[in-house]
This record gives C-alpha cells, sequence and structure tokens, in this order.
C-alpha cells in the first residue's frame, strides 16, 4: 500500500502537466493582469473617496 501510494506521488506531477514543455507560443495574460490591476485601483480610488466623504 505504501509503494502505491508512493508510485502515486510521485507521478502527480507528471500526470497533471498542463501543457506538455515549452509551448512556441504561450498564452498571452498580460492583458488579463492589466485589467485586474486597474479595476484594484479603481476600486481602492473609490473606497478612499468613500471613507473620506463620511469621515468629513
Amino acid at each position: 500500500m505504501k509503494k502505491l501510494a508512493f508510485a502515486l506521488v510521485a507521478l502527480m506531477p507528471a500526470l497533471l502537466m498542463a501543457q506538455p514543455g515549452m509551448p512556441n507560443n504561450p498564452t498571452p495574460i498580460n492583458g488579463l493582469i492589466g485589467i485586474l490591476i486597474a479595476a484594484g485601483v479603481t476600486y481602492g480610488i473609490s473606497e478612499y473617496a468613500r471613507r473620506r466623504r463620511n469621515q468629513d
């Protein structure tokens, strides 16, 4: 039983590879990261403004 568990744990990374090897044309995620950063900055500014209005 221990050997089976060890074999599963040892082979798990090879079985869970999302893409075989290094792809020639990787998926661009820079656009999504930029959108998430812009959304975070916008949310932060709106929260700052809301708290500043409520403080006065």
